[in-house]
């Protein structure tokens, strides 16, 4: 599905495992978005979560694939729910 130039998909293999969400620019642009999406158990679990979600993506090298692929500018959000509220982490 493409949002203004851009590929989303969802549970694809890369690395070490399957990322949530990915926003893929086309790969002579060489931009990707990882979103890492978790549920906390608690309010007060909400930043650790998020943190976590990030971890994951370097961990299991979402973007190794990718890299390979010819993507070479990166953004990672590490994103956490509790109820209707949400945390959002980001990183380049």
């Amino acid at each position: 599905k493409m949002l203004d130039g851009y590929t989303l998909k969802s549970n694809r293999e890369s690395g070490l495992g399957r990322s949530d969400l990915l926003l893929l620019s086309a790969p002579y642009d060489g931009t990707a978005v990882i979103m890492e999406l978790k549920v906390a158990d608690t309010f007060a679990q909400l930043d650790s979560s998020a943190r976590e979600a990030l971890e994951q993506i370097k961990q299991k090298q979402y973007d190794a694939e990718l890299k390979l692929e010819g993507y070479h500018t990166f953004t990672y959000y590490g994103i956490s729910f509790f109820k209707k509220l949400c945390r959002v982490l980001v990183e380049k």
